[in-house]
């Protein structure tokens, strides 16, 4: 890996730069930490194609399934203190969960996409309305038996998780949140699943100009004020790529021990007759997503989100990425910016 940061601080940028000047993107951050220590922090672009103000280190994107790990980290702690195992049944503490169909369902079953509720509710559900969409969802039918599958959970993921670790703590997760992840890391004002008006003025907003369908969902959802001020790590989170970088690189060692966090990493979660299929978003661990190459899954942990967001630790290099951006691309997951981020970094590139 190139670690020639004094170097790769003018190439980086320019790679930034380029992809905005060719329309490829509109506004963008990336941060590295090396070592606990910030080595790279550039942001290229405008805040939107119509204005002439700069996007800077400071101003907020939404990041989408970025955050997942955000949330999984939660039940990380709380395995650590005793309150749960991986193996606990979900209807331990969600009581609609104990029926024939779901009571088998535990934690790992949730945090490796395994549970079988990877659908909304039908009929368009207020996804504003936490309640109302964790009753839906505790009365809905698995598309399949606990564990057996793994199916990603784009968005019922924050619902079915976020819900079981407030009942367990008998705290909302919006403050779960904030007195586990954000204010322990030192992440307030630049992370936040629920975001106030305080912060709206630095938000900047998604772009959908280059998708053929508009608007698209991500920019339906994520630039309405009524979404971002709900709790939904599923989806919903805003922040910087600082912010992103600095949580990957506190995790190990810090916001859990290093055991949990090679055991919560260390290996694909899933049933022995659901073979991984490489070209499918389906690499979990617990929670997060190891998209190494078959010899070295773990050369990366974290999660990619809509957008192209992006953050990771390395562990055998002690290095934290974080990368966010605000253009949608009709080539998603394929992302040419962070693909030459990649390229000048001497790290394979990444498919989620």
């Amino acid at each position: 890996m190139n670690k020639n940061w004094d170097s790769l601080q003018a190439e980086l940028q320019q790679i930034l730069d380029e992809e905005v000047a060719s329309k490829n993107e509109c506004a963008c951050q990336l941060c590295i930490i090396d070592h606990g220590n910030i080595v790279i922090n550039i942001a290229a672009g405008t805040i939107s194609a119509d204005s002439a103000e700069r996007c800077t280190t400071s101003h907020l994107f939404p990041f989408f399934s970025s955050g997942k790990p955000f949330l999984a980290a939660i039940a990380w702690k709380f395995v650590e203190r005793g309150l749960i195992t991986f193996d606990t049944p979900v209807a331990k503490f969600w009581k609609e969960f104990n029926t024939p169909d779901k009571a088998g369902i535990t934690i790992e079953h949730l945090l490796s996409h395994r549970g079988g509720l990877y659908l909304l509710p039908p009929g368009k559900p207020d996804i504003s309305d936490w309640d109302e969409v964790c009753r839906q969802l505790a009365a809905m039918t698995p598309r399949n038996l606990p564990g057996e599958k793994c199916h990603y959970h784009p968005l019922t993921f924050g619902w079915l998780l976020g819900h079981t670790l407030e009942l367990i703590a008998g705290v909302p997760l919006h403050q779960l949140m904030l007195d586990e992840v954000i204010t322990p890391l030192k992440l307030n004002g630049k992370i936040y699943f629920g975001i106030d008006s305080s912060a709206d003025n630095r938000i900047i907003p998604i772009d959908d100009s280059l998708i053929p369908v508009k608007p698209a969902w991500e920019a339906v959802h994520m630039n309405c004020d009524k979404i971002r001020r709900c709790c939904i790590p599923s989806f919903n989170g805003i922040g910087s790529a600082q912010g992103i970088a600095e949580f990957y690189s506190q995790l190990r060692g810090k916001l859990v021990s290093n055991e949990t966090f090679d055991f919560v990493s260390g290996k694909l979660f899933r049933d022995a007759n659901d073979p991984v299929q490489e070209h499918l978003w389906t690499k979990f661990a617990l929670g997060v997503v190891l998209p190494g190459p078959v010899e070295n899954r773990r050369l990366f942990v974290g999660h990619g989100g809509a957008v192209g967001s992006e953050g990771f630790y390395m562990p055998s290099e002690d290095i934290a990425l974080g990368f966010v951006k605000n253009r949608l691309s009709p080539r998603h997951p394929d992302h040419p910016i962070r693909d030459r981020i990649s390229r000048a970094l001497g790290i394979p590139t990444r498919f989620w």
